[in-house]
C-alpha cells in the first residue's frame, strides 16, 4: 500500500492542526518546523441486492463503509417462496459484516414453500397444511379421539421426538400424534359415611362396566347410590365420558326397644 494510502479510505490532504480547518497546499512552503496531520474519510461503497423475483425490504442498508459496524440484513418478499437467507460470495449470512472495503452484492436464496401433512392416529382428520415464507406453520386446535386426550405432535411414527410451533419447517414432512388414555375423576358425596376401598376413583372410556359397591355409614342402612339429578345410579356404563359424582342415601336404622 502506498504512502498516502489506506484501505476504505479517501485521502484527502495534509493540516497543520488537528482540528482539520487549515489545509497546506500541495508544493507550498511551510513556516519552519510544524507537526502535519493527515485528513483521511471513509469511501463509501454501494451495496447491490439481487432479489431473484422476490421485492427487497426497504430496511437494508444501501451503502456501507469501513467504520459501518454490524448490519442486519432483512428477508425479501417472494410470493409462494420462502425466503432462506442473503448470500454473499457463496455463504449464507444474516448481517453485514464490519470493516467493509468493497462494494458487495447480495442474492436473496429461496425455497418452494414446504407442505406439512398430518397422521392422526386414530383421531380426527387434519388437512395438510403449507408453511409461510418463513418457513412456520400456524397454530391450531389439535385433533379428537374418543377416550383420549391429545399429547402433542411428533416427527418421528415412533413418537421418540417433539414438534413444536416455533420450530422452523425446513422441508415438506408428515408429523404423527401422540395419545393417552383419558382418565376420567370419581367423586362419592357419602354423607358422614365411608365409601367401599372397592370403589374406584378413576375410569377411562374403555373401562368395562363399573357396578358400585355400597357405602357404610354407622347406625344407617345404605340405600343407593344418585347423580346429582335424584336418579339412582350404581354404576358407570362401558364407553362413558365425563367426571362423575354419585351421592350415597342411608336410612335410619330402627332400634328395637
Amino acid at each position: 500500500m502506498a504512502e498516502n494510502e489506506r484501505e476504505g479510505y479517501q485521502f484527502i490532504g495534509w493540516y497543520i492542526d488537528p482540528q482539520y480547518t487549515k489545509r497546506i497546499n500541495p508544493g507550498g512552503k511551510l513556516p519552519g518546523a510544524v507537526t502535519l496531520y493527515d485528513k483521511w474519510v471513509p469511501i463509501i461503497y454501494p451495496v447491490r441486492y439481487q432479489c431473484n423475483g422476490g421485492i427487497n425490504s426497504r430496511r437494508n442498508p444501501r451503502y456501507v463503509s469501513v467504520e459501518t459496524g454490524v448490519k442486519k440484513l432483512y428477508p425479501p418478499q417472494k410470493k409462494g417462496m420462502r425466503f432462506v437467507g442473503w448470500s454473499l460470495d457463496g455463504k449464507l449470512i444474516e448481517y453485514l459484516p464490519p470493516r467493509i472495503t468493497r462494494p458487495i452484492t447480495l442474492e436473496a436464496q429461496f425455497r418452494e414453500l414446504c407442505t406439512v401433512r398430518f397422521e392422526s392416529n386414530g383421531g380426527g382428520r387434519i388437512p395438510d397444511k403449507t408453511t409461510d415464507e418463513f418457513g412456520m406453520i400456524e397454530l391450531f386446535r389439535p385433533p379428537m379421539r374418543m377416550g383420549y386426550e391429545f399429547a402433542g405432535w411428533y416427527l418421528d411414527e415412533n413418537l421418540t421426538f417433539p414438534f413444536e410451533f416455533d420450530m422452523q419447517v425446513n422441508e415438506s414432512m408428515t408429523l404423527y400424534a401422540k395419545w393417552n388414555v383419558k382418565m376420567y375423576d370419581i367423586r362419592y358425596h357419602v354423607d358422614g359415611g365411608v365409601s367401599s376401598r372397592m370403589n374406584p376413583k378413576q375410569y377411562s372410556y374403555f373401562d368395562q362396566d363399573i357396578v358400585l359397591a355400597p357405602a357404610r355409614k354407622k347406625g344407617y342402612r345404605f340405600t343407593g347410590w344418585f347423580d346429582a339429578r335424584g336418579n339412582a345410579l350404581n354404576h358407570i356404563r362401558h364407553h362413558s365420558i365425563g367426571d362423575k359424582e354419585f351421592f350415597a342415601r342411608f336410612e335410619k336404622e330402627e332400634t328395637g326397644e
